[in-house]
């Protein structure tokens, strides 16, 4: 309930698949993340690795709101950061198609007059996001992907686990 009164409340697409894709972003986000709350807690060995994971994930988490201003050397770690996925994911399916300079005449050039952005192609593109189909579902590959991965983990762990009688 929370989302769906929030989602209409922020200004978002007023239609009911952008709606629902959103709610399956936020879905793949939270059962990455349990997934990786799992892989975490399977075992003490297993727990340093994804302690050091999550923590660069934090860290890259803030950075990727802003990638024109990080490091060069470090841009890769976005890439294994599960809300640099959600993110982009969440900015494609609101931002594209959308028109926020109605008033303006936007046929005769890409750009809006004062440095305003006009249209959310604009924006995406400014944020190096792909616009295309593929772009998008990426995004929610690489969260499956990652999601498997952390599963995995875990049940790699608790199957070598000793079993106490």
């Amino acid at each position: 309930m929370f989302t769906y009164i929030l989602y209409f409340m922020v200004g978002s697409k007023p239609t009911a698949e952008a709606f629902f894709i959103m709610v399956f972003i936020l879905m793949m986000v939270a059962f990455a993340s349990i997934s990786m709350a799992l892989a975490i807690e399977a075992d003490h060995a297993t727990r340093r690795v994804m302690d050091i994971y999550f923590i660069c994930m934090l860290i890259v988490s803030v950075l990727t709101l802003f990638l024109g201003t990080m490091a060069s050397r470090l841009l890769w770690l976005q890439y294994f950061s599960i809300a640099y996925y959600g993110f982009t994911a969440l900015q494609h399916n609101e931002f594209l198609e959308r028109n926020f300079c109605t008033a303006l005449s936007t046929t005769l050039s890409l750009k809006c007059p004062n440095y305003v952005i006009c249209s959310g192609e604009e924006f995406l593109t400014i944020q190096d996001i792909d616009l295309s189909p593929w772009g998008f579902w990426k995004n929610h590959m690489a969260l499956a992907i990652l999601m498997i991965i952390f599963l995995t983990i875990a049940y790699l762990r608790m199957l070598l686990l000793k079993k106490y009688s």
